[in-house]
């Protein structure tokens, strides 16, 4: 078979690893879950693309019948999206973006975890064993036979081009051809997560430990999967091994790279350590303790009878399950409250976030629920890719990139214009680059810039910019949109909304601007509190409004304005709410989702925030800056690519509309408690790496016609 024949039958996806959170389409299954993502990043808009960027990322269920085409359609299915040649196994248009559109050579492409396969993607199905819970499927539109995308069907080289771990120092730094390295982790770190990246994607990759058995099916672990290693353990990555693929062409040696584990001895016994910080994190019992609990009493019951007799405070474990069994007896469960719902939050966040994480950084940072553990581990991040892009700006198209990880550094306290001598906000001060985004660019531009106060010398005239910008794009109905040639929505305006609230005192036009765009979200509230985006009440709108009106000082639970039947946002957001995982649908009668629910945390972090009397979510003047320098902390040797893009990037700054997704590494336990399987995750940092969009989509409406697609 040839590899361009091949090609052209197949569809493509690459290796580039998306930070948000995937979103699960149903419940469990005995097949397990794979990833799917749809992207286009080679042909613009400008040049005639229906949409560009992430379409979406989330993990869809398996079934018996389940293959590498079915479960592209469940996803799209998911939120209403298109897709033509499904029936025949040859993808030729997504969501109005078709095969033709890049020309001749232009078409729909996709990777299994990594790979382009050498078989059609059809081919590769549940029953047959060659789709597997935990695969990532990615399917990418190329405009040159996948050559711009990484792929070369006559190449030979079976390199891989990058390896990047949760967790720990690389040893010596890393380059295609050496093949021998040493991984030291930080003491108590007993798992990694392994991104390893081809230079070819026409050649697959596996990763194992200690024993390399490509031809034992099942024995590899997958890119997302978390492997438990300990000091001596060796890490297996394999390139092009004849077992894994159909046809490997002549003259293609296989690659093998090996990395040795250097772990510190541990000083103590931490599975007990751990169960402790549980039981300690349960706090104050109250009826959405329940996560909290049942993560301690799980670790618990798995500690051997010798550890649970070292747990010194099993007797708060067991006092917090009587306490909870006697609120909830007969309980209906009622709606939490804001701070119940503070409590929840912080269980359902890992120990560790990188970069991807910004909205939960920033809301984890204004809830006052960030460790040092959370904080370093994002400042490191943050570092890394930036040194690996070799430059301020982090996206050539999506300044919103820059605008969430500088809110995000603002909120930990760190000068985001002084930051290991990188300044994030400068790229801000382009209204021309900030634009490409339209409103959703100005709006967020405008938070970050404002959200600490930072002054750009090259441009000391940017913020009337950007509210000039944000004001000419109020729409005759007073609202905003996305799509100036569709009506406004709520979730939109209410964004513009909290970015100009800083100048509704002081600027007239301002203020008769957000007065009429008040009017537009009080008659596009319904009789339960809701608010809706194009056509539909949903979560996210009713969660941008309660920041919005934080924002302007506004009381969601008694302005008349925002109280219907009875009824304020915050009813209207709790009517999304789902007590069994704390988690929030974008629909009333849909399932919780990852970008639904730090939304809604969000919003609710700005109403506690309200209550205390604090300073609004994007106020940040009660934050003290810190410069960091490399003077004062550790260098970081990584190499800088001459690109302002880097391979593997993705999330979303603040509150965008785009799915997005994240990353997806999740350690069990942190200070303030960890996520459970059942469990909304709120954000993830599994992949260590990428990130190049922040995003924040309103869920299914947002990305019809993606016409709403706000990407970090």
């Amino acid at each position: 078979m040839k590899r361009k024949g091949k090609l052209l039958s197949c569809c493509l996806a690459s290796t580039l690893l998306f930070s948000a959170i995937p979103m699960y389409v149903s419940a469990e299954s005995n097949y397990g879950k794979v990833r799917v993502t749809v992207e286009n990043h080679t042909l613009s808009m400008e040049n005639g693309a229906a949409w560009e960027g992430v379409l979406l990322d989330e993990w869809v269920e398996l079934g018996a019948d389940s293959d590498g085409i079915s479960v592209l359609v469940d996803a799209l299915n998911h939120h209403s999206m298109t897709q033509q040649g499904a029936e025949s196994a040859y993808i030729t248009e997504i969501n109005g973006l078709s095969a033709e559109d890049g020309g001749s050579m232009g078409g729909w492409m996709v990777t299994l975890d990594n790979w382009i396969t050498d078989e059609m993607i059809s081919a590769y199905t549940v029953s047959s064993g060659k789709l597997e819970n935990g695969d990532e499927l990615r399917f990418i539109y190329s405009c040159a036979w996948g050559a711009d995308i990484g792929y070369d069907w006559s190449g030979t080289d079976t390199s891989l081009s990058a390896i990047t771990f949760s967790d720990g120092e690389l040893t010596p730094s890393f380059t295609p051809d050496n093949r021998s390295y040493t991984l030291t982790l930080e003491e108590n770190t007993d798992a990694v997560t392994v991104s390893p990246a081809a230079v070819n994607l026409a050649y697959r990759v596996k990763t194992y430990k200690n024993t390399y058995t490509p031809a034992e099916a099942g024995t590899d672990f997958k890119l997302s999967e978390s492997i438990p290693v300990s000091d001596g353990d060796v890490i297996i990555i394999g390139v092009a091994n004849e077992a894994w693929m159909s046809y490997v062409p002549d003259g293609v040696s296989e690659s093998v790279y090996q990395i040795t584990i250097n772990q510190p001895a541990a000083q103590v016994d931490t599975d007990v350590q751990q169960t402790e910080s549980l039981i300690a994190a349960i706090g104050e019992v109250n009826t959405s303790g329940k996560p909290l609990i049942e993560r301690a009493r799980a670790a618990y019951d798995a500690l051997s009878e010798e550890q649970q007799s070292q747990v010194s405070n099993y007797d708060i474990l067991l006092r917090a399950e009587s306490d909870y069994a006697a609120l909830t007896a007969g309980s209906d469960d009622s709606v939490p409250t804001v701070s119940e719902l503070r409590t929840a939050y912080a269980a359902s966040v890992p120990a560790v976030l990188g970069f991807g994480s910004e909205w939960d950084m920033i809301t984890l940072a204004r809830f006052g629920l960030v460790t040092d553990t959370l904080k370093n581990g994002y400042v490191k991040s943050v570092k890394e890719t930036l040194d690996t892009i070799g430059s301020s700006k982090l996206s050539s198209t999506r300044s919103t990139t820059n605008a969430g990880v500088v809110a995000a550094l603002t909120a930990l306290g760190a000068d985001a214009s002084d930051f290991y001598g990188y300044d994030l906000t400068e790229p801000l001060g382009d209204i021309e680059y900030v634009t490409k985004q339209g409103i959703n660019g100005a709006v967020y531009a405008l938070i970050a810039l404002d959200c600490g106060k930072y002054q750009l010398k090259n441009s000391p005239e940017i913020r009337q910019k950007l509210i000039s910008a944000i004001l000419a794009a109020q729409q005759t109905d007073n609202g905003w949109t996305i799509d100036p040639e569709s009506t406004s929505d709520a979730d939109v305006t209410a964004m513009a909304v909290t970015a100009l609230a800083p100048y509704y005192t002081s600027d007239q036009t301002v203020k008769d601007a957000v007065d009429k765009a008040l009017v537009f979200l009080s008659d596009n509230q319904n009789d339960d509190g809701q608010f809706a985006s194009y056509g539909s009440y949903d979560s996210e709108s009713c969660a941008q409004v309660l920041i919005a009106l934080t924002s302007l000082g506004i009381d969601p639970y008694e302005d008349p304005r925002f109280i219907k039947n009875g009824h304020n946002a915050y009813d209207g957001l709790m009517r999304f709410y789902h007590a069994d995982n704390n988690g929030f649908a974008h629909l009333t009668n849909g399932d919780s989702n990852a970008i639904s629910t730090y939304q809604a945390y969000s919003a609710v972090c700005a109403l506690y925030r309200y209550e205390n009397h604090l300073t609004a979510f994007y106020n940040m003047d009660d934050t003290s800056l810190e410069v960091y320098s490399s003077a004062a902390r550790e260098p970081d040797n990584s190499s800088k690519p001459d690109s302002s893009e880097t391979a593997g990037q993705a999330s979303a700054p603040v509150s965008e509309k785009s799915d997005t997704a994240d990353q997806t590494q999740q350690s069990s336990v942190s200070e303030a408690g960890a996520s459970e399987n059942n469990t909304v995750n709120t954000g993830e940092s599994s992949f260590a790496v990428a990130f190049l969009m922040m995003s924040v989509l309103s869920a299914c409406a947002a990305v019809l016609a993606l016409r709403r697609t706000k990407e970090q």
